[in-house]
């Protein structure tokens, strides 16, 4: 177990990991391997719950706004995911969710009910007996961005950034064929969702930066140019201050919500 100058330092260090990717898509270390860096922060912190930093990856989001680009104001708050390695971070988490619906009074409980995750499918809500249903889907792994449409025109595209204040990559959004620039829906709406490559056309895109064909990573070609996944190719093609480069990549986009803003 970490001591608490350690788990401090591991802290700063790993924000700094993260930062290097996020920000300047640079991996100094492998994505398993920072993934396991901060499970030992989350292992120190379930044990120690009373010294968790605030500056903790776990509660902070990776990131911020490059320099090279201007900041755009998130309506609301963008959040990312954490991740759990095993059953128990996974019933820890689930506990979690009940103590916050019991306390902010989302469920409503038959008196003298005991709340574990064994009788989680027995919970009462507004006296009608439901389940509790999860759903599970894949992780699209590639740059989180957030859609502004007005009057059915795609007018505004930010990155997630630290969650409050993300980077304008409008211009370079635009190119990007999977992503509609006109919808047939005339009232202000936010659209969420994941800019990504396909494993194939990362390959592709690899390919053509080995052979010469492309620019890669850092506008160079060749070796020093490919990138080492998928995720960090796409936060670096939608960074680029040339949009023609990001048109000539294929990227993909999946939408995982939206907002309708009422006028």
């Amino acid at each position: 177990m970490l001591t608490s100058n350690e788990y401090l330092t591991l802290v700063d260090e790993v924000n700094r990991l993260r930062n290097q990717v996020h920000l300047f898509d640079t991996e100094e270390i492998s994505e398993q391997a920072l993934d396991d860096l901060k499970h030992k922060i989350s292992l120190y912190e379930t044990t120690n719950p009373d010294q968790i930093s605030k500056n903790s990856p776990n509660y902070i989001i990776a990131g911020g706004v490059a320099e090279k680009f201007v900041k755009s104001r998130h309506t609301r708050r963008m959040l990312s995911l954490n991740d759990i390695f095993n059953k128990k971070e996974l019933e820890e988490w689930q506990q979690r969710w009940i103590d916050y619906g019991v306390r902010n009074n989302v469920f409503q409980f038959q008196e003298n009910l005991e709340i574990s995750s064994e009788n989680i499918n027995s919970l009462q809500i507004n006296d009608n007996e439901i389940q509790i249903h999860y759903i599970c889907e894949p992780k699209i792994d590639g740059l989180a961005i957030s859609l502004e449409y007005e009057n059915g025109v795609l007018t505004t595209a930010t990155t997630r950034g630290d969650g409050w204040t993300g980077e304008l990559v409008t211009e370079n959004i635009n190119q990007i064929r999977a992503i509609p620039k006109n919808i047939d829906f005339k009232s202000k709406m936010e659209v969420r969702g994941e800019v990504f490559f396909t494993k194939k056309d990362f390959e592709n895109l690899n390919k053509a930066i080995l052979a010469g064909e492309k620019v890669g990573k850092m506008s160079q070609i060749g070796v020093d140019g490919i990138f080492s996944n998928p995720r960090n190719a796409a936060s670096g093609t939608i960074r680029q201050l040339d949009s023609k480069i990001v048109g000539e990549r294929n990227l993909s986009f999946i939408a995982y919500g939206c907002w309708i803003y009422e006028e």
